[in-house]
């Protein structure tokens, strides 16, 4: 890294491998156009609603806690207090909103995956994680480890990765939406998931967490950049399994 490089282009560059692994899944590209099996997208869409709900607040909470809002001798409101409070309230708000929304527009186009009398009869399916898949189930316990132990930089670290991934990997089946035309339920379903994922709000807000990070001013070889950088290597790992195996078309 240079000594103008910022800490996150550092890692995009030195990880850019696995980047693109984790955000040009085969699973995408048939999100985007429109052609992914509903029984697929169902059950990723419960993975990514269980991820968002349970994983997702508790952990903005978690790190709210780890942030000292006592003024210092200069400022009312120091760093990382004044940039980091607005971020997390707006992603704690903004999961809450979203999950609904989520759940709204799954039950309008026949997608809903957490009906009761469905939930019923699938119980015998699931095993002794219920209703979580391994991974899901995996990831969301790392992210109650970094929220409990991590520091407040692998804090940020996971938060804007799993933002970052996240958003991208929505602009890239993007890239595919051209080809959905058609009419089915799960199909326009599909066309307001991806519009929501990509908004210039959301790209924004992990714009955000980057220049927010990128404060820390993190130095390679540190003790604080390296358990950074180990973090960023887990949330790889999780992204890259968190999508469902598809055949390509």
């Amino acid at each position: 890294m240079t000594n103008k490089q910022k800490f996150t282009d550092y890692l995009l560059e030195k990880y850019a491998d696995d980047f693109k692994l984790a955000t040009q899944h085969q699973f995408l590209k048939q999100s985007g156009e429109g052609s992914i099996d509903s029984g697929v997208l169902k059950e990723w869409l419960k993975q990514d609603y269980l991820f968002a709900y349970e994983g997702g607040i508790k952990y903005t909470a978690a790190l709210l806690a780890k942030i000292s809002l006592s003024p210092s001798n200069n400022h009312i409101r120091p760093f990382p207090a004044s940039d980091l409070v607005p971020i997390l309230g707006w992603s704690a708000t903004n999961l809450l909103r979203e999950t609904d929304w989520f759940l709204s527009v799954a039950k309008e186009h026949e997608l809903e995956v957490f009906n009761a009398e469905t939930r019923e009869k699938e119980l015998d399916r699931y095993g002794l994680l219920g209703e979580y898949s391994p991974i899901t189930r995996g990831y969301i316990d790392y992210l109650q480890v970094i929220g409990a132990l991590g520091s407040i930089e692998e804090g940020m670290l996971v938060l804007w990765a799993s933002e970052k991934i996240y958003n991208s990997a929505w602009l890239y089946a993007k890239t595919f939406s051209q080809a959905n035309t058609s009419s089915n339920e799960t199909q326009k379903a599909l066309v307001k998931f991806v519009q929501n994922w990509t908004t210039p709000k959301f790209t924004d807000f992990v714009e955000r967490c980057e220049n927010a990070l990128n404060k820390f001013e993190l130095e390679l070889g540190s003790e604080a950049a390296e358990r950074c950088e180990k973090a960023f290597k887990a949330i790889l790992w999780y992204e890259q399994r968190f999508w469902p195996d598809v055949k390509a078309n």
